[in-house]
């Protein structure tokens, strides 16, 4: 595990708040094994000041971790906390965006932060240990969850649809991910089906069952939220033409996307 995935993931058990420049200067450098001495001598901050504040940050982490950390246990803290919790890298995908005028594209996602590339080691899941029926020709299983398809649970028949057929076009796709949104009115999470990078650009494509009004008013207004980020598309499809027409309805998503 690197620093940086370190660093995110104490800021994910923080609820997202940033550490500040000292804290995470603190952070850094102690998680590379360096003393306060050694982080003062490589500041500009003073020695009473660096340990001061690694004090301050490491409180500040055992209460959002839940357990005591010091200096000299955190990459054991950080990864003992990932096992409690039970983070599956490919169940729990969170990708978080910047609203202020934040641009991603395929090569480039700037103001955007995978965590997808996390150590796959340090990570537990959770569903394997359910009850699972294998279906040789779809390669897909069903279990207590829903229907486990290369690693990735869906909910319905008409998503593992979509899988299959983005599969087949060898189109870059993410399933089940989760968006944080930083909004002008603070920060808001939305869900993605299925996150897809074409052609440099990114988009989501919904499969819908029967919704509310509410909820299609609720849908609209983050797929909203995700187009001002950079999100290029966000479109939404009928789970029955899903089921019955995948490979349409991704192709049709994919040319829109590409005129986006």
């Amino acid at each position: 595990m690197t620093v940086d995935e370190a660093l995110e993931i104490a800021e994910a058990a923080l609820n997202y708040d940033r550490l500040n420049q000292i804290q995470e200067l603190v952070f850094r450098q102690s998680w590379e094994g360096l003393s306060y001495k050694q982080i003062a001598a490589k500041s500009e901050y003073e020695y009473d000041y660096i340990k001061d504040a690694g004090a301050k940050l490491w409180l500040l982490l055992s209460k959002a971790l839940g357990e005591k950390v010091k200096k000299g246990n955190l990459p054991s803290v950080i990864k003992r906390y990932l096992q409690r919790n039970k983070v599956n890298v490919q169940r729990n995908l969170t990708i978080e965006v910047n609203l202020s005028g934040a641009n991603l594209s395929g090569a480039n996602l700037s103001g955007a932060r995978l965590f997808a590339n996390l150590n796959e080691a340090d990570y537990v899941q959770t569903d394997l240990d359910k009850t699972i029926t294998p279906d040789s020709e779809t390669g897909s299983s069903n279990s207590e969850n829903g229907i486990d398809w290369n690693c990735f649970c869906f909910h319905s028949d008409a998503q593992v649809k979509i899988a299959e057929a983005l599969d087949r076009t060898s189109t870059l796709f993410i399933p089940n991910s989760q968006l944080r949104l930083i909004t002008p009115s603070g920060r808001q999470n939305q869900k993605a089906q299925f996150l897809i990078f074409h052609q440099g650009k990114l988009g989501i494509l919904e499969v819908d069952g029967a919704r509310s009004r509410e909820d299609a008013a609720q849908d609209e207004e983050l797929d909203i939220l995700s187009r001002d980020c950079g999100i290029c598309l966000v479109k939404h499809y009928d789970a029955t033409q899903c089921s019955e027409q995948p490979d349409r309805v991704v192709q049709e998503f994919l040319a829109i996307l590409s005129q986006e």
